[in-house]
């Protein structure tokens, strides 16, 4: 049968209309993926802000007991352009029945958007929350060229991350602290310069390092060094004894070498971890 021209009229409307409705759901779809995929982005930002806020409010609270949270938050987050106007809800302190202190840091940022707004929705809520824990470990019987792993994560605060104590009579050791890589190697990097006591350079066939005498010592990992030596963060420590027995008396002249077995014990002070709500 013959199709009238008003027919042909009536199926060009119906397909009009079908592509307008699909044409409109296309640019909905695109409209919202793009909106989310900014807010996923800001989501993830906000929570890498948060949890390195918690790493170090927990570390300066138990140096310390005050809380910079928000001053280490309003840090972290201007790093990160899009989330400058995220806010600190809540930085929640607490010590547990072991002496282990917690924190829990709360953030939110009212995300705009910029498509959704015409469907109404002129911003998302994004919440986020991390929680962190400091303690101190301790190990004892510990030799030279032995590897100490941490527990926590030593981190670089105003303050002391490690103690050391050997023999009265050592003969000098040397200090590294290390981290691996993405291949699980060691990186090592000497210390001896962050030492409360006076430590002396020496050589060590090519290498230059600094020799630690002092039978008790403790390391800033925030204290300047000459070259400049920095340590952000560490999860292992390691000793090297000085065979040579290079240090010097109270009167300046050089003790004889100590040939014993040196045992060292290595405190490890306020090294600080992300843990779970479970956790907390």
């Amino acid at each position: 049968m013959k199709q009238t021209g008003k027919s042909k009229n009536k199926k060009r409307a119906n397909v009009s209309i079908m592509v307008a409705v699909f044409c409109f759901a296309f640019l909905a779809f695109c409209a919202f993926s793009t909106d989310m995929a900014f807010i996923t982005m800001n989501r993830a930002k906000l929570q890498r802000a948060v949890e390195t806020t918690a790493l170090a409010s927990i570390a300066r609270y138990a140096y310390d007991g005050y809380d910079n949270s928000e001053d280490y938050f309003n840090m972290y987050k201007s790093e990160l352009d899009t989330i400058k106007d995220a806010q600190l809800v809540k930085a929640d302190y607490k010590t547990d029945a072991t002496g282990e202190q917690k924190v829990k840091i709360s953030a939110q940022l009212v995300n705009p958007t910029y498509f959704l707004k015409f469907a109404g929705i002129l911003n998302i809520r994004i919440e986020a929350n991390s929680y962190a824990a400091s303690a101190r470990q301790s190990e004892t019987e510990i030799h030279s060229e032995d590897i100490i792993s941490s527990d926590y994560l030593i981190t670089d605060k105003k303050g002391s991350e490690i103690k050391i104590k050997t023999n009265p009579n050592t003969s000098g050791y040397f200090v590294f602290a290390g981290i691996k890589d993405e291949n699980n190697t060691y990186i090592w990097q000497d210390i001896g310069c962050k030492a409360d006591e006076q430590t002396y350079l020496t050589n060590v066939g090519s290498n230059t390092y600094n020799m630690i005498c002092s039978p008790e010592v403790e390391f800033d990992f925030s204290k300047n060094c000459t070259p400049k030596t920095d340590v952000n963060v560490a999860k292992y420590i390691k000793i090297y004894k000085a065979n040579n027995g290079e240090c010097q008396n109270a009167t300046g002249t050089q003790e004889p070498p100590y040939n014993g077995d040196e045992n060292y014990e290595i405190a490890i002070l306020n090294n600080v971890k992300l843990i779970t709500k479970d956790d907390f």
